[in-house]
């Protein structure tokens, strides 16, 4: 069994029509024997146009590939509510799911995310109120909706996890984790003289879902997106941490190596070989 995943591929962002991939994508991930392809998050700014997208993606794998998918907060922008997000029967929608992945030990275990501002800057000197001003003047996320704090949207994020978590030791199984947000401190790049940038630190995520990954020894992956810089595959522990978005090829934010999609999105597809702790 090999699993694939990508992050932040941003279709609509890029101008790019991802119907046009379908043939080039399926014949990549057959020919490198991927039984699973999972895609974390980021992939249009409209939640029903990235569910047409992944039902339509797989009806054209057929049978030869499972496609699951998790909401980035692109995704959740338009057309889609808080309540929807969490209650969404859809058997490609892995948030809050475990799925086991037949003939191996491991489970899928995904969970959309959020954050918490515990992995601002320290010497910021700001409030929880001060962050939430910030966003809603400066940050694509204000378009979400979101009847809970940001602390308490969060908490839920915790204790699903934590739940989901518990059921992988029950069933004596690993876990391949995936989210959107960023779960640990070791991945932002923090900059003094950009303030905006440490204000918007805020808003990538929790280092709490990190330490409760942590403290959880079914954990053996831990797949995410949302920082839009490429990081070599890292051990924390006996964790494997992956973390290479494909994000924006665009004039005013170019974040590839080459001007071409499929040779960005295969660079950045995110492989994991259940028969070794090993990624490409």
């Amino acid at each position: 069994m090999r699993v694939a995943f990508s992050t932040d591929v941003h279709y609509d962002v890029n101008h790019l029509d991802a119907r046009t991939y379908f043939s080039q994508q399926k014949e990549y991930l057959v020919q490198h024997d991927i039984g699973v392809y999972v895609i974390g998050g980021d992939i249009f700014n409209n939640f029903q146009e990235t569910v047409r997208y992944v039902h339509d993606f797989q009806a054209y794998l057929g049978d030869e590939v499972r496609l699951y998918f998790i909401a980035g907060n692109h995704d959740m922008v338009k057309n889609v509510t808080y309540s929807e997000l969490e209650t969404l029967q859809d058997p490609a929608y892995l948030h809050h799911r475990v799925v086991s992945l037949p003939g191996t030990d491991y489970t899928l275990v995904g969970n959309n995310g959020w954050y918490d501002y515990s992995l601002a800057p320290a010497e910021v000197d700001k409030t929880a109120e001060d962050f939430n001003r910030w966003k809603k003047a400066f940050w694509i996320d204000s378009a979400i909706d979101s009847p809970l704090s940001d602390a308490d949207r969060m908490a839920r994020v915790l204790d699903q996890v934590q739940m989901d978590l518990h059921t992988v030791a029950a069933q004596g199984k690993k876990a391949l984790f995936v989210t959107h947000f960023v779960p640990r401190r070791d991945f932002l790049i923090y900059a003094a003289d950009r303030p905006y940038w440490n204000m918007a630190t805020a808003l990538m995520g929790s280092s709490h879902l990190g330490d409760l990954l942590a403290a959880a020894p079914v954990v053996d992956t831990v797949v995410f997106g949302h920082l839009h810089h490429r990081d070599a595959p890292l051990m924390i522990g006996d964790q494997l941490y992956l973390h290479t978005p494909l994000g924006y090829g665009l004039k005013r934010a170019w974040e590839w190596q080459t001007s071409d999609f499929m040779t960005e999105w295969r660079h950045t597809l995110m492989i994991r070989d259940l028969s070794e702790k090993s990624a490409s």
